[in-house]
């Protein structure tokens, strides 16, 4: 059973390190489903590739992709338009919901099995083969030394160009993602732990560091009860990355009773 984990367990270790560095942009632009919407513009290449019949991984990874590059080229041209309405993020959310819609339609509508919607949501974390692992290291690494370099300039630009260069790179990770682990958790490691360590610091090196090691504790624990309850690990490790949450917000209001009673 270890030996069947293993290179699940590598791959969620590459998945906790690259999203949870995008999670601190994610929360800091306060566009927290984005990454919801595109992992599901990704799935929805997917499918369409699937339906087509695309057989070559990689020309089905670069179909995928499009689709993110057209949901961020959509996503920055609508920006300056909601943005100040502070609507922006509901206009993520009909990206998200557009999306999985087309991609429920296309799946229903050609006789695609039922598994193709499993897929989507949970992946296929159990069967990852080692060419999938390596890939996504490549892809991770290569996008992780970039942002060493533009990092200041996603982080604190308001400009059209940084955006879309954001939903790029953003969308090359997830395509790469949701096929391997499916939707739910892609978005669960974006955004549970950032979330949860931004109660105990507003320090963003602390943040990221404490952050991996939350994912990287419910990951295990996740697999651990998977095994025990012989259910699908992406299933368990979101259950985790929401028990720890939860945890986090009660040890934020005992510290704040605390302070109050001094």
């Amino acid at each position: 059973m270890i030996d069947i984990l293993l290179l699940p367990f590598l791959t969620c270790i590459a998945l906790v390190l690259i999203h949870v560095y995008f999670g601190t942009f994610v929360l800091k632009r306060g566009i927290v489903f984005i990454d919801l919407a595109l992992a599901q513009w990704a799935a929805l290449g997917y499918v369409i590739g699937n339906a087509f019949h695309i057989q070559n991984h990689t020309t089905l990874f670069i179909f995928s992709f499009g689709f993110t590059v057209i949901a961020g080229f959509i996503l920055t041209l609508l920006k300056p338009i909601f943005k100040t309405l502070n609507l922006q993020e509901a206009v993520i959310g009909v990206m998200y919901i557009l999306a999985t819609t087309l991609a429920l339609t296309v799946i229903s509508s050609t006789g695609m099995e039922g598994h193709h919607i499993k897929e989507m949501l949970s992946g296929h974390i159990l069967f990852i083969q080692t060419s999938e692992f390596l890939e996504a290291i490549s892809i991770y690494s290569g996008i992780g030394i970039l942002l060493l370099f533009i990092h200041k300039k996603i982080l604190n630009s308001n400009s059209r160009l940084w955006d879309f260069v954001f939903y790029i790179l953003f969308g090359f990770v997830v395509t790469s993602s949701v096929k391997m682990v499916g939707v739910l958790l892609v978005f669960s490691y974006l955004v549970l732990p950032v979330l949860s360590i931004t109660l105990i610091t507003k320090e963003l090196k602390k943040q990221i560091i404490f952050s991996w090691i939350f994912g990287l504790s419910a990951t295990l624990l996740g697999l651990a009860l998977s095994i025990s309850l012989n259910t699908p690990p992406s299933f368990c490790i979101i259950l985790m990355l929401c028990i720890f949450w939860v945890l986090s917000i009660i040890l934020f209001a005992i510290k704040k009773e605390k302070k109050n009673l001094i």
